[in-house]
């Protein structure tokens, strides 16, 4: 009879057909009057649960709380109800029953019922309803209940359930300290007795109570390594049934990998080295399939533990040894030939180098060499560069000469195919640019040479020059010998031919070199401090216009290549093509499973960026609003029994971690958070105070929210030695506990300010509504200004931040602190005029600071526009790239304004109710708040005006040719640049220009561009600035 969380459940078949009618046509009134009158004549309580799951359906509040009047009542009763009661009720109350409230009503209601009736076949459906409301406690004793009745009876499945339960419940919020300690000694101590049976019974029989299948000995590993000591786990992995060897000789070797992470985690390498010498033995030995343990990370381990054992050179010694043998028995395998092969490039980098030796003069170590046998074999292969890159960053100057200019070259010579050629080229310049991020390739130059201060503190090894970091020449050389190669497989048709039957097109490493490179030149950098100046004001726009062109071009080749969608989608939410971005962005479809890793890429900070994204058809938000609201509906994790059904007690623990993890995820409050700000944008309406979200309930100030985002299908070029790709594409610092925090606080605060009562709230007693009110109001503004105080002042907030979010965070903080000051002054109080002074003055430093930025941008459109340099961009160019900070500017200028609003509101409210005016708030901190108003307002008028201007300069014509000049240069593209280009720059834009086709080639990327703009400019005109 279960009907799930929602189903109506069917009535008893004892019930007569018209009473059934009754409630099956959900006629309640007649099924109120005919329950009534059976529970009158046959004195069946069954009958009133009936008729008190029938008022619970009427329309009137006390009737709709029959039901959970009647729950409290068996509650207290402490008799045993009847089950099909339960079920009437449990439905009766389902819109009112929250998971709390069913944790201390029905939950030990059910487990009362299972304890009186534990062989029933209803038990387990007590035990799933338990659990859809995720009431662990009542869940584990339900399943301890049908532990202990069926421990005899062979079935094994209620003993891990039970287990399961107790780990759980051990890790839950819902267990008090004092009863965590007793459940993970008790849970540790089952597991224990289990391992016990099976390491004493000569042969486990499927009924015994020990551990035999995988899934048990898997939360056998867990629960050990979560809740024992971890001497105690290194002696139970020593057994000979249920240790890691034991465990991969049955082909399991998840575990194997379990307790290898586990010796990893605790720097326990020895073991971690007999360990994998032994697994590896099983394969030569015939014990296991042979290379069934020949991953690549088994040798990896194997080797690494060798490098850290006293005897390094006899560890490593049988490292190798053992890899000969491996490649004496030759496989075809293409899998297990090429883990070998890592694993010889790996053994090769842990040998000790001897200090001064380099092999030969040439650096032709044996490093090398082994670097160069691997690439022979692999280098037409899609992971090639990805599995040498970091051997490659290890090499001494010495050695990476010995592999650019001896090994890779001579290999070049030996392909004869023209496909092969120039894949093994493609690599070799992602190679190159590597190196130019490798900090063995420069040399320190003195910072004074003849009295002279130099600007340059390196000198490049590879090619001499000068430089910073990176090398700016062999970058320029890079960018050339790309494009050459490029225009090379374009010319010929044999090649483009051959590209479908290639793991991947190498246009497309090669146009990521070119970009990457030019990103380099122009300046870009990583934006790590939240006093950076606006995202392109200290880079060079022409370059950054030709690496975005460049890869723009290589897209409409490769429309399917996801690392350059990726990229792309950055780079134009950083040139201000919000609405191009989004274009790029939707074809990759991300799934709902990687919604929550994949999102922040794009939509973090876009309603500050372009909030005309939200007026589409389909609300911008609904792919992230949908996956949390289906993943989070209930507080038990999805599909939770489907995995307590088939025994897999692994994805139970990983879909509850997974559960709990996403319920604290920055990119849920992010998602939140800038839909919310969006529709106050268009003057939407917030249907619900952030806070009383259900997705929100459980976060508060302790909480820490995590970031999740994944930035593993960005192609990373740089090397360990530097930071990776996307820190140099974000317009500020990525998702944080911190900015997730300061963004929740924020919308409380102006949920506070903007809440007005419905027109037809009437309180029945005024005065006393009006006590409350001010209670609360106080109360909130005080908690919240701590919260914001606390959090902007953590060391790690600054780093969190960009500086228009830091400063409109503070001001936020400060405003609590100035409204609550306001309203708790009444006109006979002492006025605090140095506290006010004080916080008021703060807010006119930090609001004078952000209009600074803003302004300084904004005074210039119109004059540098009409006076600027053939091929140098005027601030429009800046302007369009910083919305962020205009954004910023409005946010702050209406949360000044609305605070205002809301003390004048307030006092106006008090005036109203007490004609004295003694209530009334002090006039001088009505002055305060509104001389900030007054700053807002004029603020408000210059925003407004800045994106008037925008709208005219982007409305009038010479587009083409402008967006042209500031990418090429000059009209015949010769013409220098404000920084005067010199032969090896001509070189670059020679080179991009091969590769777009020219002027002529950009016209179409121009207009899409300027297109962009125009829609971003446009969706900023219909937002409201009041």
């Amino acid at each position: 009879m279960s009907y799930g969380r929602y189903g109506r459940p069917a009535l008893k078949n004892s019930v007569d057909v018209q009473l059934q009618t009754a409630f099956t046509d959900s006629n309640w009134n007649t099924v109120i009057r005919l329950a009534d009158k059976r529970f009158k004549t046959l004195k069946d309580p069954y009958y009133e649960a009936i008729r008190i799951a029938a008022e619970s359906q009427l329309d009137g509040t006390t009737e709709k709380c029959t039901a959970l009047i009647a729950i409290d009542e068996l509650v207290k009763s402490k008799a045993v109800p009847d089950y099909d009661t339960l079920e009437l009720l449990e439905w009766a109350a389902r819109d009112y029953l929250y998971d709390t409230e069913y944790a201390e009503t029905l939950g030990p209601l059910r487990a009362r019922w299972v304890k009186a009736n534990p062989k029933s076949k209803f038990a387990v459906k007590c035990l799933q309803s338990c659990l859809e409301y995720w009431d662990l406690v009542s869940a584990q004793q339900i399943a301890t209940t049908l532990d202990k009745a069926f421990a005899n009876s062979g079935d094994r499945q209620y003993m891990f359930w039970s287990i399961t339960l107790t780990y759980l419940l051990s890790v839950s919020p819902q267990c008090s300290e004092a009863s965590k300690k007793v459940y993970s000694l008790l849970v540790v101590k089952q597991l224990e007795r289990a391992a016990d049976i099976t390491e004493n019974s000569e042969k486990i029989e499927p009924k015994d109570r020990g551990l035999l299948q995988e899934e048990e000995i898997s939360l056998y590993y867990r629960v050990m390594l979560s809740h024992g000591s971890k001497e105690d786990f290194i002696s139970r992995m020593q057994s000979p049934k249920l240790g890691p060897l034991a465990q991969l000789k049955e082909g399991r070797k998840d575990l194997f990998y379990q307790a290898l992470n586990a010796f990893e985690s605790w720097g326990e390498w020895d073991r971690i080295y007999d360990l994998c010498r032994q697994a590896l033995r099983l394969g030569l030995d015939g014990v296991t399939p042979t290379f069934s343990v020949c991953d690549y990370k088994v040798w990896k381990k194997f080797a690494l533990a060798a490098s850290k054992s006293k005897d390094q050179e006899t560890a490593l010694g049988e490292v190798q040894s053992i890899l000969k043998e491996f490649i004496a028995l030759k496989t075809n395998t293409a899998m297990y030939k090429k883990n070998i092969a890592l694993a010889l490039l790996d053994t090769a980098f842990r040998q000790p180098v001897a200090p001064g030796s380099s092999g030969n003069d040439s650096g032709l170590t044996p490093r090398v060499i082994q670097i160069g046998l691997y690439l022979d074999s692999y280098f037409d292969k899609l992971s090639a560069f990805d599995d040498v890159k970091d051997f490659v960053a290890e090499l001494s100057f010495e050695e990476v000469k010995g592999l650019m200019d001896e090994v890779l070259p001579k290999m070049l010579e030996e392909k004869s195919e023209k496909s092969s050629q120039v894949i093994l080229k493609s690599l070799i310049c992602k190679l190159r640019y590597l190196l130019t991020t490798c900090t063995q390739t420069l040399s320190h130059h003195p910072s004074v040479m003849d009295g002279q201060e130099q600007d340059k503190p390196y000198q490049c090894r590879l090619c001499s020059t000068l430089t910073s970091l990176p090398c700016e020449s062999c970058l320029r050389s890079v960018v050339t010998e790309a494009a050459q190669i490029y225009q090379q497989i374009v010319d010929d048709s044999e090649l483009l031919a051959a590209i479908p039957r290639l793991d991947k097109d190498p246009r497309i490493d090669l146009a990521l070199v070119m970009g990457n490179s030019i990103l380099k030149l122009s300046g870009l950098r990583p934006r790590t401090s939240d006093v950076a100046p606006a995202p392109l004001r200290d880079v060079n726009p022409s370059l950054f216009l030709q690496a975005v062109l460049v890869l723009d071009t290589q897209l409409k080749v490769t429309p399917s290549d996801v690392a350059l969608r990726l990229l792309l989608a950055q780079l134009y939410l950083l040139l201000g093509c919000a609405s191009y971005a989004y274009q790029i962005w939707t074809p990759l479809e991300v799934k709902r499973t990687i919604q929550d890793s994949l999102s922040p890429l794009f939509f973090d900070r876009i309603s500050s960026l372009s909030p005309g994204l939200f007026t589409g058809t389909r609300p911008l938000m609904e792919p992230l609003r949908s996956y949390y609201n289906n993943s989070l509906h209930s507080s038990c994790p999805l599909r939770i029994w489907d995995a307590f059904s088939s025994g897999s007690y692994s994805s139970i623990l990983e879909m509850t971690e997974f559960d709990s993890k996403l319920r604290r995820s920055c990119t849920l409050m992010m998602s939140i958070v800038e839909e919310r700000r969006a529709t106050r944008a268009f003057g939407g309406k917030i249907e619900c105070e952030i806070g009383d979200l259900a997705l929100t309930d459980n976060i508060d100030d302790t909480t820490i929210l995590l970031n999740k985002t994944d930035y593993g299908s960005f192609v990373n070029l740089e090397s360990p030695h530097g930071p990776p790709i996307q820190e140099f594409l974000r317009i500020g610092p990525e998702l944080s506990n911190e900015r997730a925090h300061l963004s929740f606080l924020s919308e409380q605060y102006l949920d506070l300010i903007h809440h007005k009562p419905p027109k037809d709230h009437r309180p029945y007693k005024p005065s006393e509504a009006a006590l409350k009110e001010r209670a609360y109001t106080f109360e909130t503004l005080s908690q919240l200004n701590n919260s914001l105080t606390s959090f902007i002042h953590r060391p790690t907030t600054p780093a969190a931040l960009t500086s228009p979010e830091a400063t409109y965070y503070t001001i936020i903080s400060l405003l609590s602190a100035a409204v609550l000051t306001a309203l708790s002054t009444t006109r006979a109080d002492p006025y605090p005029s140095e506290t006010m002074s004080v916080i008021t003055s703060s807010i006119r430093t930090a609001f004078t600071g952000l209009r600074t930025r803003f302004t300084s941008s904004s005074i210039n459109i119109n004059s540098s526009s009409s006076s600027s340099t053939v091929g140098v961009v005027d601030e429009t160019f800046y302007s369009l790239s910083d919305m962020h900070t205009l954004s910023h500017v409005r946010e702050t200028c209406l949360a000044m304004r609305h605070s205002a609003a809301f003390v004048q509101a307030w006092n106006d409210r008090e005036l109203a109710r007490d004609r004295s005016g003694k209530s009334t708030l002090h006039k001088d901190g009505l002055a305060e708040l509104k001389a900030l108003d007054a700053m807002a307002a004029k603020t408000i008028t210059e925003v407004k005006g800045h994106i008037q201007k925008l709208k005219e300069q982007l409305g009038g014509g010479g587009w083409l040719d402008k967006m042209l000049d500031w990418t090429f240069g000059g009209a015949e593209g010769g013409q220098e640049g404000k920084d005067g280009e010199d032969k090896e720059t001509e070189k670059v834009r020679k080179a991009v220009e091969d590769v777009v086709g020219g002027r002529e080639g950009a016209e179409e990327w121009v207009g899409k561009v300027v297109e962009s703009w125009g829609q971003g400019v446009k969706g900023w005109g219909l937002v409201r600035m009041e």
